[in-house]
C-alpha cells in the first residue's frame, strides 16, 4: 500500500510527524505522500507546514471518510484517542496513535481489540525503546556473560511542559491528558523498562502534585518488579528549569555487569563495568550508532549513512 497520510492535530507532535513523513518521501526512503490535516484551531491549520495538502480541514470524520487517505496519524491530546482510533479501524485505514494511548487500561484494550478484528496496520508512538543507547543497552544486558538482570534505575526530566518552547495548550488539563508526567511523559520510560525487562508483575510508588495543578501530578517515583525477579526504579518530574529541556539517565545492573548512560537518550556514550572486561568501558556515540544499525539489520546504504548522520550529529 502506498501511504497516502492524513494528520489529525497540529500541534508540535503532528507537526513533527509531518516533517518526518516529508524527510523520508523527500529522500527517496518511502514512496507516498502527505495528503491531509485536521486541525481545530485556525491559525494552526494556516501555519502548518510542509507541501499543499488536497484536504484541510477541522472535522476529523472528513478527514477518516475521505478517499484520498490511507494511512491516518491520530496526534491530538490524549482524550479522544480511542474514539479516533475505533473510526479509524472501522474505515479499515492505517493507524499511527501518539502515546500514550489513553487514560486507562479499559481505553487500551478496547483500542487494541478495535484495530485487532479490523486487520489494519497500526502503531503507537512509543519511539524510545528503538533509540541507538536503549537498543544497544538491552542487547548488552542480554549477553550471557552480563549473568541475570537484577534491577535498573531510570530517571527523567522535563521542564513543565505548558511553558518554554514546548508551550502545550493541554497538557495542564486534566480533562484532555488525563494525568501528568508519569501518564504523558514517562509512559516512555516505562515502555523501556518493559523491553529490557520483560512482564511486570506488580507496581508500587507515589506521585507529588508541586505545581498544584488538579490531576496533573509533577513528580512520580514508581518501584517496578517483574516476572522474572528484576526490580526496577523510575522517577520522573517535571520541574521549571527551562533551559534543560528534556534529559533521562539509567543505570542498569546485572549480575556480573552495569551499563550506565545520561542525558543522550538517542545515542549514547554508554559506559560498561564487567567482571568479564575487568575494567570500565566507554562505547562512544559513533560506535553506539554502529551497533544500533548492525542490531536493526539496516543493509540499504542510503538508510544506513542517514542513521549515521542523523544520530552522530
Amino acid at each position: 500500500m502506498r501511504p497516502k497520510i492524513g494528520i489529525i492535530g497540529g500541534g508540535r507532535m503532528g507537526s513533527t510527524h509531518s516533517r518526518a513523513a516529508n524527510y523520508l518521501i523527500n529522500r527517496g526512503l518511502i514512496d507516498g505522500e502527505l495528503v491531509a490535516l485536521c486541525e481545530s484551531d485556525p491559525e494552526r491549520r494556516a501555519s502548518f507546514g510542509g507541501p499543499e495538502l488536497s484536504l484541510v480541514t477541522d472535522n476529523p470524520d472528513e478527514l477518516i471518510a475521505s478517499p484520498d487517505v490511507n494511512t491516518i496519524y491520530v496526534c491530538t491530546p490524549t482524550y479522544n484517542h480511542r474514539e479516533l482510533a475505533e473510526k479509524v479501524a472501522a474505515a479499515g485505514k492505517a493507524l499511527f496513535c501518539e502515546k500514550p494511548l489513553a487514560f486507562n487500561y479499559e481505553d487500551a484494550a478496547a483500542m487494541l481489540d478495535a484495530v485487532t478484528r479490523a486487520g489494519i496496520i497500526n502503531q503507537v508512538g512509543l519511539v524510545m525503546r528503538f533509540s541507538a543507547v536503549v537498543n544497544v543497552t538491552r542487547a548488552l544486558m542480554h549477553e550471557p556473560s552480563a549473568g541475570r538482570p537484577m534491577t535498573a534505575t531510570l530517571v527523567d526530566d522535563q521542564f513543565f511542559p505548558i511553558q518554554g518552547h514546548y508551550a502545550s495548550t493541554w497538557r495542564g488539563d486534566a480533562k484532555q491528558a488525563g494525568a501528568g508526567t508519569l501518564l504523558e511523559h514517562a509512559i516512555h520510560d516505562i515502555d523501556i523498562l518493559a523491553s529490557c525487562f520483560g512482564r511486570v508483575k506488580r507496581v508500587h510508588g507515589v506521585t507529588r502534585h508541586f505545581a498544584r495543578i488538579d490531576g496533573i501530578e509533577d513528580l512520580s517515583n514508581a518501584i517496578l518488579e517483574f516476572e522474572s525477579g528484576a526490580v526496577a526504579s523510575h522517577v520522573s518530574i517535571w520541574h521549571n528549569i527551562l533551559h534543560r529541556g528534556s534529559s533521562r539517565r539509567m543505570n542498569l545492573v546485572c549480575e556480573n555487569a552495569q551499563f550506565t548512560w545520561q542525558d543522550n537518550d538517542w545515542a549514547g556514550r554508554i559506559r560498561i563495568e564487567s567482571q568479564e572486561e575487568g575494567r570500565r568501558i566507554e562505547l562512544q556515540p559513533e560506535e553506539v550508532v554502529r551497533r544500533h544499525i548492525d542490531l536493526a539489520g539496516v543493509a540499504d546504504d542510503p538508510i544506513r549513512d542517514i542513521m549515521q548522520a542523523e544520530y552522530a550529529g
